[in-house]
């Protein structure tokens, strides 16, 4: 496996050869590209194919792009697979797309500047070096998270010098079976084309481009070059959302499975005093009642019999720490405009006090009320639980966190560590549905 290391911003770039098939990728660090063990596709390889990094899997029978931010709705599960289908040449319909799974290689860098105490507009060696810091922050605790509008600052990069790589390695392949130099080679719609015509899908140099070393000195293209990026396209996810064919987190289904419809304090936060669950034990459906952190949990057979009986339960909540009202919201924050709760100033340019003095004064107050985020679909999860540990289908920004918090609610030690993903993603929800591979008691989590 051959390594390079590029700029701070960027990444290490390598590609491994196993039977079948070869996978194109980037990563952040050059031990997690030698190391097996790290690498987050491997679990869920099929016969015949291969990987070591996150991005690009090929295999003889379809090409897969590696989408690593959850699509809430702001459609970066159409950005991501495209800035790789770009530099490599594909068109859509060729590939498919699948989210990643909970793996540290996901590593949001698109935090890097977000995190660090200065504005982006501070380019001196102190925050440059508080970035950098960040950034390698970042890496250690691989935080995998989707948020900030920071999808696109954290792969626009690399997603495109792993597509730029996956192609000149592919024409590499192909140069090296045809006998044609790779400079009269060039690549169009999932292949790579002789002077003479002759197409070779790129599925069929899967296993050729294996034993090759990757070309690791790929560029990605000029923007001028580009065919997609830039310009007005559709989803990849329209027509299938359009149709009904789309499958959310909430249309999972699995044999036996119980269904739980939880109440919960509406003072975030504060706990629940009392409940009366006698009218919902009577009612259709109704398996179990529980109490849970912050209020009650209703077990049936199904949603509806779960949500009915959920709502007859009566609650006795503990009072609210904030004040019930918007009215009463708006007193605390202009109560906080003083001296001692600045923060910080981030950038101060001219005398703004002399200005005071000598023009004139504009005064307006603005306020925004507070905008909750509006899911695709209700909130929902699965976990099945096993005696070799746990398994769960959830829309998530953050799948390690996932992991995590599944966790320490079924008891694990929270010194272990995820595993790795096991499965395929299922869907597009309010966020990504995946299936993840909980935790197994016995594997190490950090």
């Amino acid at each position: 496996m051959g390594l390079q290391t590029l700029s701070r911003r960027a990444f290490v770039f390598g590609s491994a050869a196993v039977a079948g098939g070869i996978a194109f990728g980037s990563y952040s660090d050059a031990a997690q590209a030698a190391t097996a063990g790290d690498n987050p596709l491997i679990a869920g390889l099929a016969p015949n194919s291969v990987t070591f990094n996150p991005w690009v899997e090929i295999s003889p029978e379809k090409i897969t792009l590696i989408a690593q931010h959850a699509d809430i709705g702001q459609g970066v599960g159409s950005v991501q697979p495209i800035m790789i289908a770009e530099e490599m040449d594909l068109e859509p319909g060729q590939f498919e797309v699948r989210f990643a799974g909970p793996s540290p290689a996901y590593f949001n860098t698109g935090f890097a500047d977000e995190f660090a105490p200065f504005v982006a507009a501070d380019q001196s060696p102190a925050a440059e070096e508080a970035r950098a810091k960040t950034l390698e922050w970042l890496r250690e605790s691989g935080l995998q998270m989707t948020g900030g509008s920071s999808t696109v600052p954290d792969t626009y990069e690399k997603l495109r010098v792993a597509g730029a790589v996956a192609r000149e390695t592919l024409k590499a392949a192909a140069a090296k079976r045809s006998g044609v130099a790779v400079a009269d080679l060039r690549t169009q719609s999932g292949h790579v084309i002789l002077p003479n015509g002759t197409k070779i899908a790129y599925v069929d140099l899967s296993v050729d481009a294996a034993k090759i070393p990757p070309v690791l000195d790929a560029k990605p293209r000029d923007p001028s070059k580009w065919r997609m990026l830039g310009k007005p396209m559709m989803r990849l996810d329209v027509r299938a959302k359009v149709m009904g064919e789309l499958k959310f987190g909430i249309d999972q289904k699995m044999d036996g499975m119980l269904y739980a419809a939880v109440k919960l304090n509406p003072g975030k936060g504060q706990p629940l005093k009392s409940y009366d669950a006698s009218k919902a034990r009577s009612m259709p459906g109704v398996k179990t009642i529980l109490e849970i952190k912050n209020g009650v949990a209703v077990i049936a057979t199904n949603s509806w019999y779960a949500m009915k009986a959920v709502d007859a339960v009566t609650c006795e909540w503990a009072p609210s720490a904030y004040p019930a009202e918007q009215a009463e919201h708006w007193k605390v924050l202009e109560s906080s405009f003083k001296p001692e709760f600045l923060g910080k100033e981030w950038r101060k340019i001219g005398d703004i006090e002399a200005g005071l003095k000598t023009g004139k004064l504009v005064e307006a107050e603005y306020r925004a009320p507070y905008l909750g985020h509006q899911p695709l679909e209700p909130l929902n999860g699965i976990g099945l639980v096993t005696d070799k540990g746990m398994e769960i289908w959830v829309g998530h920004q953050s799948p390690r966190f996932v992991q995590y918090v599944a966790a320490t609610a079924i008891g694990l030690s929270r010194n272990r560590s995820p595993s790795t993903i096991s499965g395929r993603v299922e869907a597009l929800a309010t966020v990504s549905s995946t299936r993840t591979s909980a935790f197994s008691p016995r594997s190490p989590i950090r």
